[in-house]
């Protein structure tokens, strides 16, 4: 592997970034709370937002690229106009929000997840949060990520419970819980979708990632509490965390 060149945050530690749907354009959410645009065809400097006073935890781009929406340990979600640098919404939670995703298709869905408390769900346009249901779980460590289209919303917690949620109703769907080789439970860390096809990737603190067919778990006939992973992914030799 070569270095293909850094981009230089001035001074900053960059902590997390994500790449427009395009690839053209890097978002670097920083340290210092400050977030770059980058231009990687000229490896310039874009646009530069200042609205967070803490290090931000996640960035993430809307499907067309002309909108941003950040988070940071300053319990403050900006969403904000990539063209114009302004920031034209504002949210506070009463705990640091870790990760934002935007619905793959819909702008004005909003998808947070704080710690140490249930994800939200939020209607942009009409400023409205909704609470998403945990089925009972006291676990309130949680996870959450649309599902490829956004028609459902996928969560996980710290013992291993995945929830399946209709994203219109926010009614529980399906359910499961995700156990080791030995029977024990497994903090389930980030859920992520496959761009194209129907995989999910859960990766647990077991150190194994784990890859299962959406359709099959959204399958009403199927009954079983623990279905079949299709794959199994791990460090044998070193055990590496994913």
């Amino acid at each position: 592997q070569e270095n293909d060149g850094t981009l230089d945050c001035g001074g900053s530690v960059a902590v997390t970034c994500a790449f427009n749907r395009f690839g053209t354009l890097l978002a670097v959410g920083c340290s210092d709370g400050k977030i770059s645009i980058w231009d990687l065809m000229t490896r310039c400097l874009s646009r530069a937002f200042s609205g967070h006073v803490q290090p931000i935890t996640s960035v993430c781009w809307t499907r067309n690229g002309q909108q941003l929406a950040s988070s940071s340990t300053d319990f403050n979600v900006c969403i904000w106009d990539v063209l114009n640098g302004e920031s034209i919404a504002k949210f506070q939670f009463p705990s640091a929000p870790l990760k934002v995703q935007f619905h793959p298709r819909d702008n004005s869905s909003l998808l947070v997840c704080l710690m140490k408390q249930a994800p939200v769900l939020i209607d942009v346009d009409e400023k409205k949060q909704h609470v998403l249901p945990t089925d009972g779980e006291s676990e309130q460590n949680i996870v959450a990520s649309f599902g490829r289209k956004g028609d459902h919303i996928f969560t996980g917690n710290g013992r291993g419970k995945i929830l399946v949620i209709g994203r219109t109703s926010l009614d529980v769907i399906k359910s499961f819980r995700v156990m080791t080789s030995s029977n024990t439970q497994t903090c389930v860390k980030s859920i992520e979708h496959s761009r194209r096809g129907t995989l999910l990737l859960l990766n647990c603190s077991d150190r194994v990632i784990r890859v299962y067919d959406s359709t099959m778990l959204l399958d009403e006939a199927m009954e079983t509490d623990e279905p079949e992973c299709l794959q199994k992914i791990q460090d044998s030799v070193n055990r590496t965390v994913w």
